[in-house]
């Protein structure tokens, strides 16, 4: 009769253990499935705080130039330090809309100072047109933002 309990109590610790195994290599997926989208979702905050920072910039930028009505070389090279990340943060289209914002400003400094020091007449008349051409692109280009931007920093794609 002990041998039989021996018999079958072996065999049966053996299913026990194996049962254990299983259970635990079970958890340990699950753990690191869950581990996998809670790093998956880190990444894409990551991504939205890094996105956000590049759209407030351009943001800024538009804003200093309606506010002062001109554009100063300090801030466009703040602009340009600010939003040289684009280029890794977001496609194409992004990418151009910073540049023809950074041409535009660059653009309208120049034409400001091509001004300096040029007497009343027809070409000091043609540059203050060009610049109010410029100063009306850049103002166009601020409600373009939210919109060029939006694809990138909505919450709803990510579910």
């Amino acid at each position: 009769m002990l041998g039989s309990i021996v018999e079958w109590m072996f065999p049966a610790i053996g299913i026990l253990i194996a049962f254990a195994v299983a259970f635990t290599g079970c958890q340990q997926c699950k753990l690191s499935r869950d581990q996998h989208r809670l790093e998956r979702e880190k990444f894409k905050l990551d991504m939205f705080e890094k996105r956000i920072s590049v759209y407030r910039a351009v943001q800024r930028f538009l804003s200093i130039i309606f506010r002062d009505g001109a554009v100063d070389l300090d801030k466009l090279f703040e602009f340009r330090r600010d939003t040289q990340d684009a280029i890794f943060l977001f496609s194409k289209d992004i990418v151009e809309y910073v540049d023809r914002v950074d041409n535009l400003a660059l653009e309208l400094w120049e034409k400001k100072a091509s001004c300096e020091g040029l007497p009343v007449g027809e070409a000091l008349s043609r540059l203050c047109r060009e610049q109010l051409d410029l100063k009306g692109a850049l103002r166009k280009e601020f409600p373009k933002l939210k919109d060029v931007f939006a694809p990138y920093l909505k919450f709803d794609k990510w579910k």
